[in-house]
C-alpha cells in the first residue's frame, strides 16, 4: 500500500482467491478506515482473481460516489470483472502491454 495526498495505491501480485479473501478483507478494512479520496488497485502482477476477491475490491466504499480504479489488469482478470458485472463498479484503466 502506498498513500499520497488522499490517494491509496494497493499493489497485488500472484493470485487472489477465496482462500485469501479474509486477509484481503482485513487489509481493505484498514485502508477504508483512513478514508482515501481515491483508491487504485495496481493489478499488473496479478495472474488470477476469483469472484470473491473481485467483490471485495469492487465493493470498496469511497467518498462522493467515487469508484475504485483498476490499473494494469491482465485480460483474464478483466474478464472476471466483466463477466461478474463488477467492472461497472470500478474504473478500468490501461491494459498491460503485449509482453504480458
Amino acid at each position: 500500500m502506498d498513500a499520497d495526498r488522499g490517494v491509496v495505491t494497493v499493489v497485488a501480485s500472484g493470485e487472489l482467491d477465496a482462500a485469501a479473501a479474509p486477509q484481503i478483507a482485513a487489509q481493505l478494512a484498514q485502508i477504508a478506515a483512513h478514508r482515501p479520496q481515491r483508491l487504485v488497485f495496481d493489478l499488473t502482477g496479478l495472474w488470477f482473481l476469483d469472484c470473491a476477491a473481485a467483490r471485495l475490491i469492487a465493493g470498496m466504499s469511497l467518498p462522493a460516489g467515487r469508484r475504485p480504479v483498476i490499473r494494469g489488469a491482465r485480460p483474464v482478470v478483466r474478464r472476471i470483472l466483466q463477466v461478474s458485472g463488477l467492472a461497472a463498479r470500478c474504473e478500468l484503466e490501461e491494459e498491460p502491454g503485449p509482453a504480458d
